[in-house]
């Protein structure tokens, strides 16, 4: 855990850490159950809230539930999504060069992942930098920075099919 000395408990995965983490969960065979799901929760020793293990805090929370497991709207046994911080959430308060690390960091990420999956899609849009990567299994990572916080959500197959059939009703004409 890479953690920052003037910084009040401010933490961020290494970039190491993180795409060992993002891997693990992309890479994993899918569908994936809830147990498993959970089983990857707990290799990465993040603790299952009390009453619901779908949430979670992971190293870099600073108490704050900041981890997330989606089920699939089908089968609530299996899982449509990990969402989870890759650094801790700072308050509004926080110090410029506070700032300047979170940017730091997300770089550091997108190069690494760009490396692991080739280049992803990046976009800006109302101060939130976010980039995306879709594998040839069909899950889709998706990291966003601002300056308080970079998370990470990787979805699943099942995901992308629902997303890609509400498109194409969409571009069909149907209406909300």
């Amino acid at each position: 855990m890479t953690t920052h000395p003037p910084t009040s408990g401010f933490r961020a995965y290494p970039t190491e850490q993180a795409v060992a983490i993002i891997r693990a969960i992309a890479e994993h065979r899918w569908p994936m159950t809830i147990n498993e799901a959970f089983a990857l929760r707990d290799r990465f020793n993040w603790k299952p809230a009390p009453d619901n293990g779908r949430f979670f805090t992971t190293a870099v929370s600073n108490g704050e539930e900041d981890g997330y497991i989606g089920c699939d709207v089908k089968n609530s046994d299996l899982v449509s999504r990990f969402d989870i911080n890759l650094t801790t959430r700072l308050s509004q308060d926080a110090p410029p060069e506070l700032e300047q690390i979170i940017y730091s960091s997300y770089s550091s990420y997108v190069n690494a992942l760009n490396i692991q999956y080739g280049e992803g899609s990046s976009k800006t849009h109302d101060g939130i930098i976010s980039t995306r990567w879709q594998l040839s299994s069909r899950v889709k990572i998706a990291i966003a920075g601002s300056r308080r916080l970079i998370g990470v959500t990787i979805e699943f197959p099942a995901m992308l099919d629902l997303t890609e059939a509400e498109q194409r009703y969409f571009d069909e004409g149907g209406e909300l």
